[in-house]
């Protein structure tokens, strides 16, 4: 399946918006299939946590790695990812200055092949890939939505 890929300009300054999005343990409430999110320690490239998803019903467990931890630097620039498992698929977010705001873009990785167990849960459990990857745009439209209402309502 396809990388995917949202994107929004926010009214708040990166660091504004920085501070809400690393907190990760608030990633469940601007992301209508996180449950939650728990990192086993401080944030940084390297730390491993938990997560729980749920689509309808369905509620499964991932694992997640931090692969880029970059708070705002010098040139206004941040990001953030995380890698999943057991679909294997990265998750990011990079934010760079815009005119006084900032501009926020998620995306996710193109999946890679996946095995049999993961197809199997895919095509029963979540309606198929490509019918999930519709509705994992359209929570990435949410999500993002969240975070500007969040981050200009301060």
């Amino acid at each position: 399946m396809p990388a995917l890929e949202a994107e929004t300009s926010i009214d708040a300054s990166v660091d504004v918006v920085w501070s809400l999005l690393s907190d990760l343990r608030s990633m469940s409430e601007r992301s209508p299939e996180t449950v939650r999110m728990v990192i086993a320690d401080a944030p940084r490239v390297g730390s491993r946590g938990v997560n729980l998803n749920r689509k309808g019903a369905v509620l499964w467990p991932t694992t997640t790695r931090i692969t880029r931890w970059k708070p705002p630097t010098h040139d206004g620039s941040a990001a953030l990812a995380f890698r999943i498992w057991p679909v294997d698929v990265e998750w990011s977010y990079e934010l760079t200055p815009e005119d006084g705001g900032t501009h926020v873009v998620e995306r996710r990785s193109a999946l890679p092949s996946a095995g049999l167990s993961t197809r199997l849960v895919g095509k029963w459990l979540m309606g198929g890939a490509e019918n999930h990857d519709v509705e994992l745009l359209d929570g990435m439209r949410r999500t993002l939505a969240a975070l500007k209402a969040e981050a200009e309502g301060r």
